[in-house]
């Protein structure tokens, strides 16, 4: 029997709540989908918990859950995964942080955590304050997606028991970067990160305030990245490869502009596929990342294609953005499928669902289609939140799709 390739979509924030600037609908209610509405016609629908009921998904364990993990049992320090994402090495006994570019005022207090959403220059900035040496230890930054950065330090004596600077999503302007403690005080290993992660920061700090980029910054009205904050520690361990279902390996490959599900991708065993076109915004180049779609399903038995720009738009809390991009992914998908003729076995969902008014995570389940060689077809008729109620998938958690995708 010839193999039958696998396309994994993943629509990053796909799911929402029904907004008031959509006349209470949700983006995907809302958005006029013609090439997804017909693959749920001929597939089957259903909805997934990425984690569990009542548990809101990360990046991570939503992404992991999507590719079989179980992220009760399985999951990654987001640390770790935002090291590798940027290409960075981990050794064992490494401490990986992810962290923020940011911008703190005068006298200290965070202006923004993520200094704009800067974009130009981080490179630059990262190479400013990366290999820092203090007390026989040697610290590593790259700069990631967007305001996105990776902190790696390396050697020893060294544990994750610490507490970040970054106060969070939730947290507003005004305010001092949280205090970098050892969560175990009795613990040498704690206290010496703690202390080695407070006079890093303070350096970086020292350094990033001179630095042309920012200087440029200013005089151009933007806010600088002056400050870095750091948050989510981990330590490399152990993580299993994946496989399919029956146990046998895979070969599979991601395309994504994001540096996050790049690291997972690598976690995993999945090989990266990046261009410079490929955003992890609403201005990705859609028809590039289809068109590689198409190149490596020749190649490789599972490609994963990974979406992030609507997940955006939601945290911006602009669900109209949303409902476009919707829109101009069904587009691009409608003109992929068109251009192929063999057969294919396609899976769409998200990571987790992500509300335009509040743009935060949220615990709904996500809506889930499967579509393609051996898929019978079920009731639904258009894919959204309320539709994919009544598929023939019905409600599972996320980890089982894997089984599915694969039967």
């Amino acid at each position: 029997m010839p193999r039958i390739p696998r396309l994994l979509l993943i629509i990053d924030g796909m799911g929402d709540r029904p907004v008031f600037e959509l006349d209470h609908k949700t983006p995907l209610q809302a958005a006029n989908l013609p090439a997804i509405n017909q693959l749920a016609k001929e597939g089957q629908c259903g909805t997934a918990d990425p984690v569990k009921p009542g548990i809101v998904a990360s990046t991570v364990s939503g992404t992991l859950a999507i590719l079989g993990y179980d992220p009760l049992e399985k999951n990654v320090a987001r640390g770790v995964v935002e090291a590798l994402g940027c290409g960075m090495k981990i050794d064992i006994g490494d401490v990986a942080f992810r962290g923020n570019w940011a911008t703190l005022d005068e006298k200290g207090l965070i202006v923004d955590r993520r200094a704009g959403r800067i974009r130009e220059g981080i490179n630059e900035l990262a190479l400013s304050i990366t290999g820092q040496k203090i007390d026989n230890v040697r610290i590593d930054v790259a700069a990631g997606t967007e305001h996105r950065i990776a902190v790696v330090i390396r050697g020893p004596g060294l544990q994750d028991c610490v507490s970040g600077s970054d106060p969070g999503d939730h947290f507003h302007s005004g305010i001092n970067p949280r205090p970098i403690k050892p969560l175990n005080k009795n613990n040498p290993k704690c206290l010496r990160t703690a202390e080695l992660l407070n006079l890093f920061e303070l350096k970086a700090r020292e350094i990033l305030a001179k630095h042309p980029v920012n200087l440029k910054r200013v005089s151009n009205n933007l806010l600088p990245a002056n400050a870095i904050l750091t948050r989510e520690p981990g330590q490399s361990h152990y993580f299993p490869k994946l496989k399919r279902p029956s146990g046998m390996g895979l070969s599979g490959i991601c395309i994504t502009g994001d540096d996050t599900i790049s690291g997972i991708a690598r976690v995993t065993g999945l090989k990266v596929c990046k261009t410079k076109e490929m955003t992890a915004n609403l201005d990705t180049n859609l028809t590039e990342k289809f068109k590689v779609a198409g190149n490596m399903l020749d190649k490789h038995g599972l490609v994963v294609l990974h979406i992030k720009g609507g997940d955006i738009a939601a945290h911006n809390k602009e669900p109209v953005k949303k409902k476009d991009f919707l829109q101009k992914i069904d587009s691009e998908l409608g003109k992929f499928l068109k251009k192929r003729t063999d057969k294919l076995r396609l899976a769409i969902t998200a990571d987790h669902s992500t509300w335009s008014k509040e743009g935060t995570h949220i615990d709904d389940p996500v809506p889930v289609l499967l579509h393609g060689h051996g898929i019978k077809s079920d009731s639904v008729k258009e894919f959204d939140e309320h539709q994919v109620l009544n598929g023939e998938l019905g409600r599972f958690r996320m980890y089982q799709l894997w089984e599915k995708f694969f039967a």
